[in-house]
């Protein structure tokens, strides 16, 4: 048997030639140095692994069966062979060194590497530019290593969950571009999607919901299933990191056990989106409860790493609570937030007991970072500087850079690829250190695998290139994608989104002369539009001549090889004398909310959620509208519908003014509502404002104004900015 060295001189001997374009320079994650060579590797019909030790025996046999499944047919591991074969050998090293070596030449190839990451890592290169069948492989060296040692990924299950096929499909995605941690978001407002043996009701009660429309959604995790999912990621190299949300994003668990909450009152599962005031109250039964959760967790993640979350938890319920404000006084805490630390911070020392170590999203850091926690930093770059200020460890995923729920319309691949910690790194003079980053998916409009794989590639795959190597030239990297990495992704059937795009492009214009609603899409190949009434099980197509009139509901509907993409858009049509009448504006919408054009106030249509397409927004100013009705027209009545989502930043106006005119000249008042009461923090409404005109009245022209609701209250997390009103539709009768 040949030793290790004398391969390695052996497949080194050959003198390089003049630069080439080696397939080792189209690998992804682009490696750090290629050096081609004179010879060749000829690779025979069948494949021979060899391994000499147990451990890269298992690493060995484990890639023979991915190479069988990617249509190779003959692929055999042995402990030697005379003939050319791959080799693979671990040589001393630390235990964290992830670099390896790839070496191609005449005797064959061989994978040389201090670790079994590093080795796993080679065999990832290998995979991607290895003939499928018997062939030859030009030499060439290889020397490669990641630039941080973590690199991840995260999953919000919550929200929409999903079957544990996929989630190891996906793990298989993180192993391909040598990405090392799955973080498992398991727990939301929204559903609690782990089972804890102890506390049975979290997943009988927390883990469902009712739906809008009455139906039941939700589903857990077993204990096995997640031991399946933690073993075949571990195999892979792979830490998975669990998510237990605290103190705030726990609805779910307050539902099962409204204990745990200030008040105790019984609330349901949320259905709907968003910041919920109520949290977990920092107590003795809570903390009794969390550390019996938390001991069931740890007996299934063997991860350092255990994520609590603490992000997002609004302190109205801590404020009015007697014993939130006892704990306060007796461990001299100043306000709130400091309250919040301390409660991580007992979390922390719980965990670090036991020798786990805490992560918490960047709000830990707003009350004085609890020690020893380390900060993942969301809320945009210069949180990444804050945290290694403040001297944690920072797991680098500002939102602006890697959160993949974002459209790839609003997150091209382009942009991600230039994302760069190590510039919120640069000049860093505390003891905080950089780990790495991670590209989070949210879930809140991601309905199913397939929207979910569409909405992770390309764009994963980018991330995964700048945490390995660093930012890269978006037309770099899709000569190497396109050149061939593509198709692989597509043969193994992963769903592949668009680079710079939404995945249902569509848009809705009232068409003045048809008198109804155009819906114009530009679809992601694969994706399908239909509209379905509300009393119909099927939809039909949507065409480019879709046209939509009259009353009733309607339930846009995207699907991707049979899979619902995003929730169901609901078109609710309204006749009315104003439908497509021209509306004249005092100070025109924000441009992020175009509504459906000119015609967004009259078009017959009411929207939803201030997402949804069918409204218009305006920050920090009055709405001055006026609709021109063509002659004087009876009018009784004008309906105004309006919008609050306060955790959006989004409040109901002061008042409603509304005046007519027959002729533009004389004006009459129509009278003023008052629409804006105490602003409740969860205040999540879409109210419909009458005002009702004495008998007999005649207008041609109707004015509406709606009084901007002012700055944001002191308890809002954007304290004293200006706020929105947002308006979808004025109804005249």
């Amino acid at each position: 048997m040949r030793s290790v060295a004398a391969s390695l001189m052996l497949l080194a001997a050959v003198a390089a030639p003049a630069v080439a374009q080696h397939p080792a320079t189209r690998i992804i994650p682009k490696v750090e140095r290629v050096t081609p060579r004179d010879d060749a590797w000829r690779v025979a019909d069948t494949l021979v692994i060899v391994a000499t030790d147990s451990v890269t025996r298992v690493e060995a046999q484990r890639f023979a069966a991915t190479l069988r499944r990617e249509g190779r047919r003959a692929v055999r591991v042995a402990s030697s062979s005379a003939a050319p074969a791959l080799r693979l050998a671990m040589q001393g090293g630390t235990a964290t060194d992830e670099s390896y070596t790839l070496l191609v030449g005449g005797d064959g190839a061989l994978i040389a590497a201090p670790t079994i990451s590093g080795v796993r890592h080679g065999l990832q290169s290998l995979r991607q530019i290895l003939p499928a069948e018997g062939g030859s492989l030009a030499g060439v060296e290889v020397h490669d290593a990641p630039r941080y040692p973590w690199r991840g990924a995260m999953l919000d299950v919550g929200r929409h969950t999903f079957p544990v096929a996929d989630i190891l499909r996906w793990i298989d995605l993180l192993e391909r571009y040598k990405m090392n941690v799955f973080h498992w978001h398991l727990t939301e407002d929204q559903g609690w999607r782990i089972a804890i043996d102890k506390y049975p009701k979290l997943t009988s009660i927390g883990g469902f919901r009712v739906e809008a429309d009455g139906s039941r959604y939700g589903g857990f995790f077993t204990k096995a299933e997640i031991r399946q999912v933690v073993a075949y990621a571990t195999a892979r190299g792979i830490t998975v990191v669990p998510e237990i949300e605290m103190p705030g994003h726990a609805r779910a668990a307050i539902a099962a056990y409204p204990e745990l909450s200030c008040t105790g009152a019984p609330l349901p599962v949320p259905a709907t989106w968003g910041v919920f005031s109520d949290v977990l109250c920092p107590t003795v039964t809570t903390f009794r409860f969390l550390e019996d959760v938390l001991t069931e967790v740890l007996e299934l993640f063997p991860s350092r790493y255990i994520h609590i979350g603490g992000d997002e938890v609004p302190k109205e319920r801590w404020r009015e609570c007697t014993e939130c404000q006892a704990i306060m006084r007796r461990e001299k805490l100043k306000d709130e937030h400091e309250l919040q630390r301390w409660f991580i911070a007992l979390i922390g020392q719980w965990l670090a007991e036991r020798g786990r170590s805490l992560i918490g999203w960047d709000e830990i850091l707003d009350g004085g970072r609890p020690a020893g926690a380390t900060v993942q930093a969301w809320q945009g770059t210069s949180r990444v500087t804050d945290a290694l200020a403040a001297g944690a460890d920072v797991i680098a995923s500002p939102s602006e850079w890697v959160y993949l729920n974002r459209s790839a319309g609003e997150l091209p691949l382009a942009r991600v690829l230039q994302f760069d910690p190590s510039i919120a790194a640069a000049g860093n003079t505390g003891l905080g250190r950089l780990l790495g980053g991670e590209a989070p998916l949210w879930t809140e409009h991601v309905t199913s695998p397939a929207n979910a794989e569409l909405m992770l590639l390309p764009r994963l795959v980018g991330f995964a290139e700048t945490v390995w190597r660093g930012p890269v030239a978006a037309a770099d990297f899709a000569a190497r994608f396109e050149g061939g990495e593509r198709a692989r992704l597509a043969r193994a059937g992963y769903a592949i989104g668009p680079d710079d795009r939404d995945l249902m492009g569509v848009a809705f214009r009232y068409d003045s002369l048809a008198k109804g609603l155009r819906i114009s899409t530009v679809a992601v190949e694969g994706v399908t539009l239909s509209l379905r009434a509300a009393d119909a099980a099927t939809g039909v197509p949507v065409t480019e001549s879709t046209l939509l009139r009259g009353d009733g509901k309607w339930y846009l509907e995207g699907r991707y090889r049979g899979q619902l993409m995003r929730e169901s858009r609901i078109l609710t049509l309204a006749s009315h004398r104003a439908v497509g009448k021209p509306v004249r504006i005092a100070t025109p919408p924000d441009a992020k909310y175009p509504g459906t054009g000119q015609f967004t106030l009259t078009d017959g249509v009411h929207g939803t959620a201030f997402a949804d397409g069918f409204w218009n927004g305006w920050l920090g100013v009055d709405v001055d509208a006026t609709i021109d009705l063509g002659t004087a027209t009876p009018v009784d009545s004008v309906v105004v519908s309006l919008l609050e989502e306060v955790r959006s930043w989004i409040l109901l106006p002061r008042e409603v003014r509304l005046s007519v005119s027959a002729d533009g000249v004389r004006w009459e008042d129509g009278g003023v509502r008052p629409v804006q009461r105490d602003i409740d923090p969860d205040g999540r409404t879409r109210p419909r404002v009458t005002l009702t005109l004495p008998a007999g009245t005649k207008a041609r022209y109707v004015r509406v104004v709606a009084i901007n609701g002012g700055r944001l209250p002191r308890w809002h997390p954007g304290a004293g900015e200006a706020s929105w009103v947002f308006l979808d539709e004025i109804e005249v009768h």
